[in-house]
């Protein structure tokens, strides 16, 4: 997991609701995209190398400019112009960052797999929540071994109603880990 930035998702909220077609959704709106990161921040940890801030901006942005709940094949790529147009860099995060979640956005709709531990693992969070519009999610359509693990055990998750727990939690797996200093004998 990369660690050593930070993240407000509160800040980011705040500049993607005025502009987010799909905030009152009941499918796409912000509930589902609280429930990906939290599902998200559930697989992380057991994802080598998952970038769990690319994750979170991933469940705020990828349908936030979806139009309607019916097919929007175009909504992954119009996530992806989001990400680019709130010049997210000036709150500290990465270019390599920003490109994960673009990319992450871009690709989320077609049904693919990521060998990227951090993309897969965003499209998995995303598909693992599929049962909210009475699809099951299916292990052949996650990246990750812990989405597999997730989805071939029909696992269900507890939804995390408010953003500060989220915050609280992307916080926690951002910290550098302790250095382990040898002991001296």
């Amino acid at each position: 997991m990369t660690a050593g930035a930070s993240l407000d998702p509160e800040e980011i909220l705040r500049l993607v609701r005025p502009v987010s077609t799909s905030l009152d959704s009941a499918f796409h709106g912000e509930d589902h995209w609280r429930d990906v990161a939290s599902i998200g921040l559930e697989l992380a940890p057991s994802t080598s190398a998952c970038d769990a801030i690319v994750v979170v901006l991933f469940a705020v942005l990828h349908d936030a400019h979806r139009i309607g709940d019916d097919d929007d094949p175009l909504h992954g790529a119009r996530g992806a112009a989001l990400v680019r147009s709130l010049d997210l860099e000036r709150l500290g995060l990465a270019e390599s960052q920003l490109a994960l979640v673009a990319d992450a956005c871009r690709g989320h709709t077609g049904g693919a797999v990521s060998g990227d531990p951090t993309i897969g693992t965003c499209w998995d969070a995303d598909r693992l929540t599929l049962r909210r519009v009475g699809v099951e999610p299916a292990v052949r359509y996650m990246s990750t071994a812990a989405g597999k693990e997730a989805a071939a055990a029909r696992r269900r998750f507890v939804p995390v109603t408010d953003w500060s727990e989220i915050t609280r939690r992307v916080r926690e797996l951002s910290r550098p880990a302790p250095s382990i200093r040898p002991q001296r004998t």
